[in-house]
């Protein structure tokens, strides 16, 4: 049984429709399963500062990294695609490191 992921999304002085939510929520676990990682936590924060949005993702691993970004853009989704892009490259970066990392222990023992 795979253990579901705690997300929390929030706006600060927005209202967050429960259509924005689910978008998160399956664009989250997209990503996580990319990379097969097991996510224990998400923070999602929206926000608006004159003009533009903004979006802040953490993402906390069971591993204990700890992702943080940030996207802004004039529409909300913009900048949550913006965010969820470079959260993607942090978790790849990871992933390679982890994979490279563990190769490397492999090959000095033999």
């Amino acid at each position: 049984m795979e253990a579901k992921m705690n997300i929390k999304v929030t706006g600060r002085n927005l209202k967050i429709g429960q259509c924005l939510i689910s978008y998160v929520e399956h664009q989250l676990a997209q990503v996580s399963n990319k990379y097969l990682l097991k996510p224990v936590t998400a923070r999602i924060t929206f926000s608006k500062e004159k003009y533009e949005y903004k979006c802040e993702a953490s993402l906390h691993l069971s591993s204990g990294l700890t992702a943080n970004c940030a996207g802004t853009a004039d529409q909300i989704y913009t900048c949550y695609q913006k965010s969820i892009i470079r959260l993607d490259k942090i978790l790849r970066r990871h992933k390679r490191k982890m994979k490279n990392h563990h190769s490397n222990k492999v090959d000095k023992d033999f």
